[in-house]
């Protein structure tokens, strides 16, 4: 093989490198992006999970709000009914 042979099988070989180290940059870049938008995706979904988790909680509390609220007129009345048997008896007895 002559010199000029040699050198241009050389220049063609670097050519492909070349070429594929661009393409590879190309690709890597690509998908350096891609994991990025991933990231930037699954923090949104993040945020996202942690409103609903959020807006859930205020939905169970504004839920069980009401039969508590039930259970707290139960109970007034009961003392409210108590009050009012001791007022009635201290009338009785006044009049006594």
């Amino acid at each position: 093989m002559e010199i000029n042979e040699i050198i241009s099988e050389i220049e063609r070989k670097s050519k492909r490198l070349l070429t594929r180290v661009d393409r590879l940059e190309k690709e890597n870049t690509e998908l350096r992006k891609s994991v990025f938008d991933y990231l930037e995706k699954m923090e949104k979904q993040k945020t996202e999970i942690e409103k609903i988790k959020s807006e859930l909680k205020i939905t169970q509390l504004s839920k069980s709000i009401p039969s508590e609220k039930k259970a707290l007129q139960k109970e007034i009345d009961k003392y409210i009914y108590l009050i009012d048997k001791c007022i009635a008896s201290v009338k009785t007895e006044a009049l006594s």
